[in-house]
């Protein structure tokens, strides 16, 4: 991914969280150029910590290996961007793979690929025994991510509505009124590929090996009103994602 693409989705994040809270003024951005081996935040933020692994030319991760993020003021108005791919979509036992975990890893909850669809999962094993079969909040309609190829996930939460997008096109988004994609922990820890405890006391990780070259965090710094009336947030994905369809396209050897 060219340092060119990676200042469009930044602008396209600018544009959505610009959309989401009332006043951008406040938005905050941490960014991870992982492919020139370094965990640390190009704006001087808080680092990544990664847990296993191999940083060169990017993070290379195996099964229930991955990175961390405190301290970046992510709780319930943010944008995450993930520049990534899983080496078989298929790997792990169940067909579930963990992209990003909200709890601490704490729940048997978050978002997975399933096969290579996209899915907010609220798992078996999450809370006081959870539901079973597992509760499937948002998915993607098909599959949106193939073994060994990278995909841009582009992950939005504003005036209580969780939405995502692949590639520039939106997969799901749903109302999170029970704060499922609100993040919680030290420091509003999140966790990118690792499985939660929850799950690893029963079964085998739902985790797979890949690799991740770009992460962009977008936060407000500050407590900020709800959503502008009418912006649209679901909508603003599509019109952005389109443009960076668009420019990828543009990329793309004739």
């Amino acid at each position: 991914m060219t340092k060119l693409s990676r200042a469009v989705i930044a602008c396209i994040s600018g544009m959505i969280m610009s959309a989401g809270v009332a006043s951008s003024a406040h938005a905050t951005t941490f960014t991870y150029l992982l492919d020139n081996n370094t965990l640390a935040d190009a704006n001087g933020g808080p680092s990544l910590v990664s847990h296993g692994g191999t940083l060169s030319n990017g993070y290379t991760f195996g099964v229930q290996q991955g990175l961390s993020l405190s301290g970046t003021a992510a709780f319930d108005v943010y944008s995450i961007d993930i520049h990534f791919r899983f080496d078989n979509i298929n790997a792990s036992f169940d067909g579930y793979q963990r992209i990003l975990d909200f709890k601490n890893r704490a729940l048997d909850e978050g978002l997975y690929s399933l096969n290579g669809k996209l899915a907010f999962f609220v798992g078996c094993c999450s809370g006081l025994g959870g539901p079973n079969p597992p509760l499937l909040i948002g998915s993607s309609p098909g599959q949106v991510f193939a073994s060994g190829q990278l995909a841009d996930l582009l992950l939005t939460r504003s005036g209580g509505v969780f939405s995502a997008s692949v590639n520039g096109v939106l997969a799901f988004s749903f109302s999170d009124s029970t704060g499922l994609s609100t993040f919680s922990g030290p420091d509003n820890i999140m966790y990118f590929f690792i499985d939660d405890l929850q799950t690893l006391m029963n079964f085998p990780p739902e985790a797979g090996s890949g690799f991740v070259d770009f992460i962009q965090v977008t936060t407000p710094a500050a407590p900020v009103p709800g959503p502008i009336a009418g912006a649209g947030l679901p909508g603003l994905i599509l019109a952005s994602g389109g443009l960076l369809g668009w420019w990828r396209r543009r990329q793309r050897p004739a």
